[in-house]
């Protein structure tokens, strides 16, 4: 089923405050870990605290500022790749709903963005536990090359699995996930932006397992991840781009596995 250019176009016109409002959410969200890297780097790794992360510090305001980084990590990097499934989602809304449709819109994605942020706790509680073991530097890289080599491995085995290709199935193909599990109003919207953000979660946890081998704060690499991900979404099934970012993976972690193991 396609949806008439035309009609597409109105949509996008009429819901042009829910872009906006997210293009300076994202902004925003950059601009604020760009800030909080140059301070970082500014004060030094052993000196930065940013947060209570400095390996010494334990105490639960460090969970709670770690938490808080990487929700900010999670809106800044998955908000930008939920514009091609809202795009349709807005379109479709406003013809059941020609008067409610920007709200269920904007509703739909801040619904989708709420799974990312619960994923956020997770990160940063292994964030915080690696940090403890002095398994991850002050700007959550690794410092085992080990650990580094198993992140790699798993994201890029992961890249290969039927749950992977279940999930990325709904993100590549919004249309057809509407289509089947439709629901009117903003309650609808709701339940819709959840669900499909939580496939999105499984879809790409692992991906994003992989900022704990660069660095959780290292903004080239949060930058190629969102692009991955984007990619991964847009670009066509049939050009396999999932399977080659999994072999990119598995060879990189194959690499530092075998560097450890010579220089051993």
């Amino acid at each position: 089923m396609r949806i008439p250019t035309r009609l597409m176009s109105g949509s996008v016109r009429r819901h042009a405050p829910v872009w906006i409002g997210m293009t300076a959410i994202i902004s925003m969200s950059w601009l604020y870990l760009a800030r909080m890297d140059g301070s970082m780097s500014a004060m030094g790794a052993s000196a930065s605290g940013h947060a209570g992360m400095a390996m010494g510090d334990a105490g639960a305001p460090t969970l709670v500022a770690v938490f808080a980084m990487w929700a900010v990590m999670m809106v800044a990097m998955m908000l930008p790749t939920v514009a091609p499934s809202a795009r349709v989602f807005s379109t479709l809304a406003t013809r059941r709903d020609p008067r409610r449709g920007a709200t269920t819109a904007a509703i739909y994605v801040v619904a989708y963005t709420t799974p990312w942020i619960a994923f956020a706790a997770p990160a940063a509680l292994m964030q915080w536990t690696l940090t403890q073991s002095l398994l991850l530097d002050p700007m959550a890289r690794s410092t085992n090359g080990l650990l580094s080599a198993a992140i790699l491995l798993g994201a890029g085995i992961y890249q290969f699995t039927p749950l992977k290709t279940a999930c990325l199935s709904k993100c590549r193909s919004p249309l057809a996930f509407f289509m089947a599990q439709w629901r009117d109003g903003p309650a609808g919207a709701l339940v819709l932006g959840l669900q499909h953000g939580s496939y999105c979660v499984a879809c790409c946890w692992a991906l994003m397992a992989v900022m704990f081998v660069v660095g959780a704060m290292n903004l080239p690499w949060m930058g190629l991840l969102t692009f991955l991900v984007l990619g991964e979404k847009v670009i066509p099934a049939a050009w396999h781009f999932d399977r080659v970012v999994g072999v990119t993976l598995v060879s990189s972690g194959l690499w530092v596995a075998a560097g450890e193991w010579l220089g051993a």
